[in-house]
């Protein structure tokens, strides 16, 4: 009796919890956490767990071994993917950042397995279908209000029609649910394949218009990987359409592939071009990625350095000329915009094949799933159509993420896992091989009651983890909002919060440790530079945490030189002599995290700008000229090898930031009086911001130093012509 209670319980539990499992996952959004995706990723965790659990009671009660003896062929793939996961994980050096993607390698593989072991009959298939169709339709819709939103309604602050805070996060790009066109993109080009699919079947209206407005949704994302993948998706669709689904003449087939791959390939090169001028950066920020990811693929090519282990890793390899792309130093690129070189990083040699191996299998089973439908006149059931239409979306996926990190972001990842166990489940099904096999091993009843106590136990242990990893995320925001009113250390209690929930979220350590700087009581800087101390143990080089350390030394300089000061006044020799001593180490060390900085950061004006303040303060103004003259000239050696196969005249992305170090250098060379340098420098700057005043002023004070009246002269006729309203400007007088 408890056993057939089991039994239905859990596989009435799978049977529709994985298709609202996955609705959810693709509709959910919470804008109360921190990442607005939050949401989907506790989704599935909790729900991945869930349903992984239920399908482990349900084994225990009804054929354990039947299914993988069965379909070992099939799974094995899938098993040895999981297992160069966790050989991955096992010679990790970050294991706490490998164990988040390792469990989800965990989840996204048992969630094909159950697809292929339970959904095998064509109605609980349909189901999962019917589920996505609906799912499309509530995306798409939405999709559409936020174009409608951003093309006739104002901007924020004010209210439009889209009702959520978030509008207008990716300008006029539209993203629907996911919170990113990129993630929307491919969550499209998944469903295009299956919705025409299903339309050529059914040939329902609802069907057609729900295609439409796939492409309208995908078009409006702006999404450049997401037209490929549409593309491919498309003429991938009319191959398979063409050649297993139609019945007409090889002639007709070949010219119908021939026009629509033409149109399509057109129509998509096109839209493509078309945004890539527009947008260039997108296209040389993935290459720079992908250059800088192929460096680290090469430090440990045969096993990988670690499942998920790409952005601890990756600023000691970033090029420089992604800062200039980017425009901005406190961010950190989690992933290399390409699924394929991101396995081979994380597992090497080993793993990229293991993972080819597995596509191939999934593909080559498709494939010859439909040549068995056209061959046996089934080409016109609906598990044909239906299979037509996930392997056209599986391609059009594996060829949206050559270009895309989407597959390590759920809202995408768990549907390429689902087209995987589709792909199986209907190639299984279509075979109607539905004899009754018992268990070949007997598991006595205690045995299989206290693994299923187990297993409940372990579920429920990991849901209270990944509930509280959502609810740090929430957490983490609200202490965002308390630095941002200055109420650091309400904040700091905040992030202490969420690192215990979650202590392999680097972020808060990193927040917490800055708020401690920015506070600065008592022993706010012994805490700050633990704080960073600890998130080198995570991350070695996260974002400019080093920076940010050799800040705090900066600022104690500060502090023991003012405390020598003190010690002369009370004649206190001893404690000078100590003061003296701690300034020192200080300088020692502000000098040592810069110059870390400055190796994975090397066009940060800041950092040069402390180091030469620095430089300067301890009498040695050679030094600090050096390091302005240092980060002026540093682009000029991307001009050179290995960097020169894209030529850019980088500066022209940031002249203020070189014009300003420019005026500073000349600053220097004022107070050390070589004046003709400084005249050298300060009209330097006019090349990156022409005219601009403080070069402007500053020249005009070198020239009545070097009682130069003619240049002085020069300098104030464009002072009064281009700032007649600034008032020192107004104070200067026409001749010196």
């Amino acid at each position: 009796m408890l056993s057939n209670i089991i039994k239905q319980v859990s596989s009435k539990f799978i049977l529709y919890g994985l298709p609202i499992f996955y609705f959810l996952v693709a509709i959910s959004f919470y804008l109360g956490t921190y990442d607005s995706a939050q949401i989907k990723i506790t989704i599935v965790q909790i729900g991945g767990i869930a349903l992984v659990g239920s399908w482990l009671i349900y084994k225990f009660e009804n054929n354990f071994a039947y299914n993988f003896k069965k379909n070992i062929v099939v799974i094995l793939p899938i098993l040895l993917f999981l297992l160069s996961g966790f050989f991955s994980y096992l010679h990790s050096p970050y294991q706490l950042a490998s164990l988040n993607e390792f469990l989800r390698r965990i989840i996204y593989c048992f969630l094909a397995i159950i697809v292929i072991d339970c959904f095998e009959d064509k109605k609980n298939l349909k189901r999962i279908v019917n589920f996505l169709i609906f799912t499309t339709y509530i995306v798409c819709i939405y999709a559409v209000i936020q174009f409608i939103d951003t093309r006739y309604f104002p901007a924020p602050p004010a209210k439009g029609l889209d009702p959520f805070v978030w509008r207008w996060a990716f300008g006029n790009r539209i993203f629907s649910t996911f919170g990113n066109p990129n993630f929307f993109g491919d969550f499209l080009v998944v469903m295009s394949p299956i919705v025409l699919a299903l339309f050529f079947k059914k040939k329902s209206f609802h069907l057609l218009f729900l295609w439409l407005l796939i492409i309208f949704s995908t078009i409006f994302s702006y999404s450049k990987g997401a037209w490929i993948g549409l593309g491919v998706g498309l003429i991938v669709f009319v191959f398979l359409f063409i050649g297993f689904i139609l019945n007409i003449s090889k002639h007709k087939k070949v010219i119908l592939i021939l026009l629509m791959s033409l149109f399509t390939i057109s129509v998509v090169t096109g839209g493509i071009l078309f945004q890539l001028k527009k947008r260039p950066d997108s296209s040389s920020f993935r290459i720079f990625t992908w250059l800088s990811c192929w460096e680290m693929i090469n430090t440990h090519p045969v096993i990988g350095t670690g499942i998920g282990t790409f952005y601890l890793t990756y600023p000691s390899y970033r090029r420089p000329q992604i800062f200039f792309i980017e425009g901005m130093h406190n961010t950190e690129s989690d992933h290399p915009e390409n699924e394929y070189l991101e396995v081979f990083y994380d597992e090497g040699m080993i793993g990229i094949s293991i993972f080819l191996l597995l596509l191939f299998t999934v593909l080559s089973i498709g494939l010859r799933n439909l040549y068995y439908f056209r061959k046996n006149n089934y080409n016109t059931s609906s598990l044909s159509y239906l299979q037509l239409g996930f392997v056209s979306a599986f391609v059009a996926q594996l060829a949206h993420d050559c270009v895309c990190v989407s597959l390590r972001f759920v809202s995408s990842g768990v549907m390429l896992w689902l087209l995987i166990g589709s792909i199986i489940a209907v190639a299984i099904s279509s075979l109607n091989n539905k004899e009754e096999v018992q268990n070949t091993i007997v598991i006595p009843t205690i045995v299989k009651r206290v693994c299923q106590i187990i297993i409940l136990l372990m579920c429920a242990y990991l849901i209270y983890i990944f509930y509280g990893y959502f609810k740090a995320d929430e957490i983490h925001s609200q202490g965002i909002q308390s630095s941002k009113i200055g109420n650091f250390s309400k904040a700091i209690n905040l992030y202490s919060q969420v690192i215990k929930k979650n202590p392999s979220f680097i972020m808060p350590r990193y927040f917490k440790a800055n708020n401690y700087n920015d506070r600065w009581i008592s022993d706010d800087p012994e805490k700050a530079l633990n704080e960073y101390n600890e998130i080198w143990k995570l991350a070695p080089n996260y974002v400019q945490s080093k920076f940010l350390a050799g800040l705090v030394y900066t600022k104690l300089i500060g502090y023991f030189n003012n405390q020598v000061n003190i010690c002369e006044q009370q004649h206190n020799e001893q404690g000078k002599q100590q003061a003296i001593k701690n300034r020192d180490n200080c300088f020692k060390q502000a000098l040592n995290y810069y110059n870390q900085y400055k190796m994975i950061d090397p066009i940060f004006p800041q950092t040069y700008y402390q180091l030469a303040n620095l430089y300067a303060q301890a009498g040695r103004p050679d030094l600090a000229e050096k390091e302005y003259l240092e980060h002026i000239n540093f682009p000029n050696k991307l001009q050179e090898k290995p960097h020169n196969f894209y030529k850019e005249d980088w500066k022209q992305r940031r002249k203020k930031e070189y014009a300003q170090t420019c005026i500073y250098l000349g600053n220097l060379e004022v107070l050390t009086n070589k004046l003709d340098n400084a005249e050298k420098v300060y009209i330097e700057s006019f090349k990156y911001v022409p005219n601009n005043l403080e070069g402007l002023k500053n020249l005009a004070l070198v020239y009545i130093k070097k009682k130069d009246k003619e240049k002085y002269k020069e300098v104030y006729n464009l002072l009064k012509q281009h700032y007649p309203d600034n008032s020192h400007v107004k104070q200067m007088k026409p001749e010196i």
